[in-house]
Formats: C-alpha cells, sequence, structure tokens
C-alpha cells in the first residue's frame, strides 16, 4: 500500500485531461488527486501532513496559473523541494523556467510520462 509520499497531484483546468491524467496514474498504482487550478492545489498543501511525491502543473489556469502556483511553491520551505513536472501547450523555454524536472508538450506522451513518475516516485 502507498502511503501520502506517493501521491501525485495534477493541476490542469482542463478537466478531461486531468481526469485522464489522474486515471492513468491510478492505473500505473499511484495515488492522484487533480485540481483545476494552483490555488486549490496550494490549500491541500498546506495541509497535508506528507508532501505528495511530485506535481504535474499546467501553465496556463484560471484563479493562479503555472507560474503564481510554482513561485508559492519556492516560498514553502517545506513544499520548496517536491519536483515539479511541466504538462503545457506552450513552447519548452518558458515552461523551463520553472524549475522543472521534466517538460512534456501536450499531447503527452504517456510511456514517457509514467518513465518520469515512476522515477521520481
Amino acid at each position: 500500500m502507498l502511503d501520502d509520499s506517493d501521491m501525485v497531484l495534477v493541476l490542469e483546468d482542463e478537466e478531461e485531461a486531468r481526469t485522464f491524467l489522474v486515471r492513468i496514474l491510478e492505473f500505473e498504482g499511484f495515488k492522484a488527486l487533480g485540481f483545476p487550478n494552483g490555488a486549490e492545489a496550494l490549500v491541500y498543501l498546506k495541509k497535508a501532513q506528507e508532501p505528495c511525491c511530485l506535481i504535474v502543473l499546467d501553465i496556463n489556469m484560471p484563479v493562479m496559473n503555472g507560474p503564481q502556483f510554482r513561485s508559492a511553491l519556492l516560498g514553502e520551505s517545506r513544499l520548496a523541494k517536491i519536483p515539479v513536472v511541466v504538462v503545457t501547450a506552450f513552447d519548452p523555454p518558458f515552461a523551463t523556467a520553472l524549475s522543472a524536472v521534466r517538460v512534456f508538450r501536450k499531447p503527452v506522451d504517456i510511456d514517457a510520462f509514467i518513465r518520469v513518475v515512476r522515477e521520481i516516485c
């Protein structure tokens, strides 16, 4: 059984894409939670007893976008070390400015994505 440190958070405003990624992760044996924006995920992370093992982050989201979320995350010492994988339709140079361990362009190569998640978690 996985503990909370094996949780993957998926921040994606498009419901269909978010649900797809969460289901793929669960199928592969991970716990996964989806959030439509960074603000909701940040509230969850601040209350969580154990930090998650990985955050999958979209760039363009309402309320709190990817760069705003990443900035807030880096401002919290307990959360700053959580690895981030960016999944975006934007060009990778913009996404790499977020100090992501990996950047995937949409549509995501699921096999490569799962390999990276397994390496990190």
